[in-house]
C-alpha cells in the first residue's frame, strides 16, 4: 500500500527548507595592517610628497691654514602619492528588504566594505614588492633566510626604525613548521610565533607574529613570479608612504524609480614605494 498523507501529496502544508538569520561570510585575503604606512598627513591637495635627504659623503682633510673652497651639494629627493578614489556599488530592493530573514542593507554594506579594504591590502602588497635587493631561500622558507634579510638592511646601514615581515601564508607556514621541528634553543625559545593555526575573519589573520624583534604580517595578496613567493622585510613607517583624503566608508541613497537602495562603498588613497632601495628586502621562496 502507497500515497495516503504523505510530504509528496501534502507539500503545502509546509515549509521547503528553513534558513536562519545568520550566514557564513565569504572568504577574503587577510587584512594586514596601517601601522607600517608613513602617513602625509591630509591637506588641501590630492597627493603628498615624501622627502629624501641624499648622503653628501663623509668629510675629507683638510689643510691648516689654507682656505678651503670646495663646495660640496646638499640634495633632497621625494617621491609622490597621489589619492584617487576606488569603490563598489550594489542596489537593494525594497522587496529583498521586506522578506529577508538578513538585515538587507546592513549585510551589503558590511560586504562592500570588506572589498573596498580588499582593495587597500592589494595595493599595499604590490608596494611591498618593489624593493631592490632580494634574498631568496633554497626552497621553502626558514628563519635563516630571514635573518640574512635583516643583515641584508643591517649591513647597508640601513636598519633605522623597527623592522615587519610582509609574507604570504605559505611563508610563515614555513617558518612556523622549522621552528616546531628545531632543538635550536633560542629559535624554539621564542614565544612570538603561533604553533597553532592563526584563525580568524578578514581582520583577524593579517598578523601572525614576532621573531627575532620583527613584527610579521601575512596574507595571501603577497604577489607570485617566476614560481617564487615575494615576500618583503623592511623598515616601519619609512619605506611605503601613504595619503588618504578619506577611509573606507558607506553611504546609501534611496531611489524611488529603483523600488530600493544604491550602496556605495569608497575609499579615496594613494599610496608610494618612498624608500626600496636600501632600507627593505625581497624575501623570496618558493610557490
Amino acid at each position: 500500500m502507497a500515497g495516503g498523507a504523505t510530504t509528496a501529496n501534502m507539500d503545502d502544508t509546509f515549509v521547503a527548507a528553513l534558513f536562519e538569520s545568520r550566514i557564513l561570510l565569504e572568504l577574503r585575503p587577510a587584512l594586514t595592517s596601517r601601522s607600517f604606512i608613513r602617513w602625509g598627513p591630509t591637506g588641501n591637495s590630492t597627493a603628498f610628497s615624501f622627502s629624501l635627504l641624499g648622503d653628501p659623503g663623509p668629510s675629507g682633510a683638510m689643510t691648516q691654514g689654507t682656505d678651503f673652497t670646495s663646495v660640496t651639494d646638499i640634495t633632497t629627493s621625494v617621491q609622490t602619492a597621489t589619492a584617487s578614489e576606488v569603490g563598489i556599488l550594489t542596489t537593494v530592493s525594497d522587496v529583498l528588504i521586506k522578506v529577508s530573514l538578513l538585515d538587507a542593507l546592513s549585510t551589503a554594506s558590511a560586504i562592500l566594505t570588506r572589498s573596498t579594504k580588499e582593495k587597500w591590502e592589494t595595493d599595499v602588497a604590490g608596494i611591498a614588492d618593489n624593493f631592490s635587493s632580494v634574498t631568496t631561500a633554497a626552497s621553502t622558507l626558514g628563519t635563516q633566510d630571514l635573518l640574512a634579510a635583516i643583515s641584508a638592511i643591517e649591513q647597508r646601514d640601513a636598519a633605522t626604525g623597527p623592522l615587519v615581515a610582509y609574507l604570504h601564508p605559505k611563508q610563515t607556514g614555513e617558518l612556523r613548521s622549522e621552528i616546531a621541528a628545531t632543538s635550536a634553543l633560542k629559535t624554539a625559545a621564542e614565544g612570538g610565533v603561533p604553533m597553532q593555526a592563526v584563525t580568524g575573519e578578514t581582520d583577524g589573520r593579517g598578523y601572525f607574529g614576532n621573531l627575532f624583534g620583527v613584527d610579521i604580517y601575512q596574507t595571501s595578496q603577497v604577489a607570485s613570479s617566476s614560481s617564487l613567493r615575494q615576500g618583503s622585510v623592511f623598515v616601519s613607517g619609512q619605506c611605503i608612504g601613504g595619503y588618504e583624503l578619506w577611509g573606507p566608508r558607506i553611504e546609501t541613497e534611496r531611489r524611488a524609480s529603483l523600488r530600493g537602495f544604491y550602496v556605495v562603498s569608497s575609499a579615496d588613497y594613494g599610496l608610494v614605494g618612498v624608500e626600496t632601495t636600501n632600507r627593505g628586502q625581497m624575501l623570496k621562496s618558493a610557490a
